[in-house]
C-alpha cells in the first residue's frame, strides 16, 4: 500500500507500507532502499 509522508524524510516523501506494529507502520522510503517506522498520524494514504 501507497503512502505520502506528510513531513519528508532525507528528503523524501513516498514510502511504501509493509506491515502494521502496534500504532506504528513499518514502510519502506521509495528511492532510499531504507525502511523506517511511521506512526499513522504521519502520512495519508494515496
Amino acid at each position: 500500500m501507497l503512502a505520502t509522508l506528510k513531513f519528508p524524510v532525507l528528503g523524501f516523501t513516498e514510502i511504501r507500507l509493509i506491515i502494521k506494529r502496534d500504532y506504528k507502520w513499518l514502510a519502506e522510503l521509495i528511492g532510499a532502499d531504507l525502511e523506517i517506522e511511521v506512526a499513522e498520524k504521519d502520512f495519508v494514504l494515496n
